[in-house]
């Protein structure tokens, strides 16, 4: 028994059952950046703008070869991943909004589901929304 909860452990530990597991990918010049503005909806939940420069968003390459800057992004909501994201307007739901202070964040990330870097840290946006 204590075999099979070290086991567990291990493979837990080590990111075995993740969907992507993480690679990372270093960016090339010009470098990419991203940044988010995000408006209450007058509906439900916020609309998400992302604000990209020097990144190719390339939902038809998705699953192929690596391209310099070149992808799609991921979209987290509390460290909960939500959804992969092909254009940069996206619509989130209050649904996902359950804190206080919630955080959206948003990465950029290879055809082959890898995250891009610069300089080793993952190139990606974090803001806060504040439930009223």
């Amino acid at each position: 028994m204590r075999f099979f909860i070290i086991i567990v452990l291990v493979l837990f530990s080590t990111n075995s059952f993740a969907h992507h597991p993480g690679h990372k990918v270093e960016v090339a010049p010009p470098f990419p950046s991203v940044n988010l503005e995000i408006m209450k909806d007058s509906v439900d939940g916020y609309n998400l703008y992302i604000d990209l420069k020097n990144f190719n968003l390339a939902p038809d390459l998705v699953g192929k070869e690596n391209q310099s800057n070149t992808g799609y992004l991921s979209l987290y909501v509390n460290d909960i991943k939500i959804a992969r994201v092909y254009s940069q307007w996206f619509h989130i739901p209050q649904r996902f909004f359950y804190l206080k202070e919630n955080l959206v964040k948003v990465t950029l990330n290879t055809n082959l589901n890898g995250e891009f870097t610069l300089d080793g840290e993952t190139i990606q946006s974090i803001l806060k929304v504040i439930n009223n």
